[in-house]
């Protein structure tokens, strides 16, 4: 009934587990009972577990990432404390024990920590800075955070029910294989990933869609914030790096549920195979992270050196150019596998190439300060640490980009410094410089400033009595995850770092403090203009909080530093810029979809990590009736009218008018002729631009092409580890011997014409025919269920002669990428059902045509797979 699970899943004979699970509990309840109490509830659920506002998103996923923040610095604590008691002993953490921490915390620091933090500016910032009033598909946005926010429950649920991985934060194999890792740890980490990282890929989806396709008018590339560029390319590296990373995880879960061979010792498996593909997700996944970071740092440093950003275009060059590059060097983190000199030599090179446009970047930010007005104001300070910081983490990374070098270092604690070293000192630094940045723009009120400093210098301080004591312990040979050790030496600054992580645990003390005395005084610390950093971007443009809908009319942007070109005309004349032409517009509606999607999802993970199957089932099964609910509803959208706009417009530009008659402290005029010089408002070519955001049609089409991209991309990873294991038969039947090509030139055949029904079904209800709309989707649909039909008769042959998944690692490999295709399929015939059913029902409303478009072009590209899978396993894998 239960599966795996029991009470001995309860830590009862393990005082640090247990107590740290009662406490938890007990904040939780606390913090329950103290919202009921306070009546709460209504407006939590309201304004926050239902909005699909991107702001109010982006402030979720920040408040989700502090809070973890916290969890992943309590293993912190526990890791380096551990270390300075260990010499030759056990120190009090037991070795299973410590193996958790350490896996916890890069689990929850890379993936809950710095992405959510990450992706909550992003949410916070992009769609303002844009000048329009939200993301491309509000709803999606939703989603994406509570997938985010169910991964962050299996992980802390693995605290109090049952154990963690112990097998690192990358899970390499064959530890993370069955055989080694026998318990539900391994699980733990696998399904919280998973979820997570589908949450992760759709918010990439939605913000390349939203930024190429969603922009205020004559907001043209080039005119884009730097923040929006280098979110662009997070963005398109979250599409190409996540999807290998979900086929990866795929592939091990496989491997560890039903007996297959990817990554084991025996039967053709290949570990190292495994390692290939995390890391090309994971070097990319570093400038994901650090990406908008620079973005961040951009914008700080322009604003507080009161001075345009030197060298815009080199900048977006820069960027892009790492967009690339970073999917070149995934092999210098394992140097040591023996691939040879060549190899080595060539990901050595491009490592230190990579640095170039990161090099470019950091004289730019110089090259901005140089001659400006700088105020050392909370954010900049940040900006400044970083600069320092993140050059000698850089400088140890092109050390260890030379093989040679990296032989000696590899897996030591100078590995671990240097890792350290970019990301807080880069990732965690810049999220802390946007967080006191944006805090105004988003709660309506500064940081109080005192203990921010002290925040500051405890932060920095103890970063570096932390870490720089790393570097000299792995010269000396110290490798990291070490339990104990017998070496005396080591000792002395072990306790030095243990000493640096008090410190740092007194700057975050100083934030939380910073944060409850910011409350307290929010009247004081109050932005009456929106405008409390002299801003150069459109998001200033804005009240602070800004209302729901963002713009009452949306900018007309004329150069690259939009708000500081409007503001400074402003100022010249004195008086606010003419009233706009308000109009009615139509925002999305609150929806349930994310957060019922999250419970599903975490009844499924939960099930599946304790091979509970009913509630498995019982978990897919709500998550899609939730989907269908969420196609069948009616109204998406509901109409502000123009007089509402009006007003709230009106009260904003009311507290323009210190600013604009250059009464609000801290705003520095530019003198501006009486014939304005277009080059010193930052006006490049006043005639170029940009129309304004893409009809719905335009922006739903090119959203699910985007996700399709990444779809193909995870096809290619099946198709990369078949490639891999082709000729691994293990003595079993190899391809010639199984694959009949009669029957599978048959199901091709199906598939086709079936994709010819769909393409005439799209004409169909283009030109309203509901007759041959309905007919031709049935002929899809039945072609569709031929071929599947054909499929499954193909794998019952073959297990039924014991050719199955389990016999060898080629057959893992096409009963993964064969049945991945299949399941598709099916996905695509339920899909089919609903949307019949909504075209019988409702006729051809616009919203149902974007999701006939998608689901064309979804059958479409099964096609091309399965076109690619006939030539690339059938018939070349029965070629003599």
């Amino acid at each position: 009934m239960l599966g795996r699970l029991s009470w001995d899943a309860i830590p009862l004979g393990q005082p640090i587990p247990l107590i740290t699970s009662l406490v938890v509990i007990a904040v939780i309840l606390a913090a329950l009972l103290w919202l009921t109490i306070s009546g709460y509830w209504p407006y939590l659920f309201r304004e926050w577990i239902t909005s699909v506002d991107h702001k109010r998103i982006g402030v979720m996923y920040c408040i989700l990432a502090l809070v973890m923040l916290i969890r992943g610095f309590a293993d912190a604590i526990m890791m380096r404390s551990q270390q300075a008691v260990a010499l030759d002993s056990g120190g009090y953490l037991p070795p299973e024990h410590f193996n958790q921490i350490f896996s916890a915390h890069g689990t929850i620091m890379i993936f809950f920590v710095a992405m959510p933090f990450v992706i909550g500016l992003m949410n916070f910032v992009v769609p303002l800075q844009l000048g329009v009033r939200d993301v491309a598909f509000p709803t999606l946005n939703s989603v994406s955070l509570w997938l985010t926010a169910t991964g962050v429950l299996l992980v802390n649920m693995s605290l109090f029910i049952g154990e963690f991985s112990q097998a690192g934060w990358l899970a390499y194999p064959p530890l993370s294989e069955l055989k080694f890792s026998p318990g539900v740890g391994v699980d733990y980490y696998l399904w919280a990933l998973q979820i997570s990282g589908i949450g992760t890929l759709l918010t990439g989806v939605n913000f390349v869609t939203t930024i190429l396709k969603i922009r205020a008018p004559g907001m043209a590339l080039m005119r884009m914030p730097i923040f929006c560029w280098t979110a662009l390319a997070s963005n398109l590296l979250i599409v190409a790096a996540f999807p290998i990373l979900t086929a990866t995880f795929a592939m091990l879960l496989l491997d560890r549920y039903l007996g297959f061979h990817f990554f084991t010792t025996d039967r053709g498996g290949n570990p190292m195979m495994y390692v290939n593909l995390i890391w090309a997700w994971g070097h990319p996944e570093v400038y994901i992270l650090i990406l908008p970071i620079f973005g961040v740092f951009s914008e700080v440093i322009s604003t507080f050196s009161g001075k345009p950003l030197f060298g815009y275009r080199s900048m977006v060059l820069a960027t892009m150019a790492i967009c690339i590059l970073s999917f070149m060097v995934w092999l210098h983190h394992f140097f040591t596998m023996g691939a040879g000199a060549d190899i080595n030599g060539f990901f050595g090179i491009m490592s230190m190439i990579i640095a170039v446009p990161t090099g470019v970047k950091l004289f730019n930010w110089l090259f901005t300060m140089w001659g400006g007005r700088v105020r050392f104001e909370a954010p900049m300070m940040w900006a400044i640490a970083f600069l320092i910081t993140f050059v000698i983490g850089g400088m140890t990374g092109v050390l260890l980009a030379v093989p040679p070098a990296d032989f000696v270092l590899h897996n030591s604690l100078f590995l671990v410094a240097h890792f350290h070293n970019v990301v807080i000192g880069g990732v965690l630094f810049g999220a802390f410089a946007g967080y006191n940045y944006w805090f105004p723009k988003a709660f309506g009120f500064k940081l109080e400033q005192r203990f921010g400093t002290a925040a500051f210098w405890f932060w920095v301080v103890g970063f570096y009595v932390a870490f720089m004591p790393l570097y000299v312990l792995g010269l000396e040979g110290m490798t990291r995850r070490m339990q104990h050790y017998d070496v005396a030496a080591w000792r002395p600054w072990l306790i030095v770092a243990a000493g640096g992580a008090a410190l740092v645990l007194c700057g975050i003390a100083c934030q939380v403090v910073q944060l409850a005395v910011s409350v307290r005084d929010r009247v004081a610390l109050r932005d009456r203009t929106g405008d409390p950093w002299d801003g150069r971007t459109l998001e200033w443009m804005t009240a602070s909080p800004p209302p729901h809908f963002n713009f009452a009319a949306m900018p007309d942007v004329t150069g690259e530093e939009a708000y500081w070109g409007i503001k400074q005309r402003a100022i010249a004349r004195a008086r606010l810029s003419p009233l706009p032409i308000y109009k009615a517009i139509e925002m999305p509606r609150n929806s349930l979809t994310g957060f019922v999607t999250a419970f599903f999802a975490v009844v499924t993970g939960f099930a599946l990590i304790w091979h509970i199957w009913w509630m498995a089932a019982v978990g897919f099964a709500g998550a899609f009736a939730t989907f269908v609910v969420f196609a069948w509803r009616d109204k998406a959208e509901y109409e502000l009218p123009a007089d509402e706009l009006a007003l709230v417009d009106a009260r904003r530009r009311e507290a323009r008018e210190d600013l604009v008659a250059g009464r609000e402290p801290g705003i520095h005029p530019v003198r501006v002729e009486e014939k304005e010089d277009p080059i010193r408002l930052g006006l490049r070519d006043p005639s170029a631009g940009h129309a304004g955001p893409a009809s719905k049609r335009i922006i739903t089409g090119f959203g699910f092409w985007v996700f399709l991209l990444s779809d193909f991309i995870m096809f290619s990873g099946f198709y990369a580890a078949y490639a891999v294991l082709s000729h691994e038969t293990a003595g079993g039947p190899t391809p010639d011997q199984l694959f009949n090509l009669h029957i599978v030139a048959v199901e091709t055949a199906f598939l086709l014409l079936s994709s010819f029904a769909c393409g005439m079904a799209t004409i169909a209800s283009r030109v309203r025919n509901m007759l041959w709309t309905q007919v031709s989707y049935l002929v899809t649909g039945l072609l569709g269920l031929g071929f599947l039909a054909l499929e499954v008769n193909e794998f019952a042959k073959m297990l039924a002669v014991g050719a199955g998944p389990d016999r060898s690692a080629f057959l893992s490999a096409f009963f993964t990428l064969v049945g991945c295709h299949g399941l598709h399929v099916t996905v695509g015939l339920l899909w089919l059902g609903t949307m019949m059913a909504q075209f019988f029902t409702k006729g051809f409303r616009p919203s149902i045509m974007r999701r006939g478009l998608c689901f064309g072009l979804f059958w479409h590209a099964l096609d091309i797979i399965w076109v690619g899978i006939f030539t690339n396993v059938y018939l070349l894998g029965t070629s003599p």
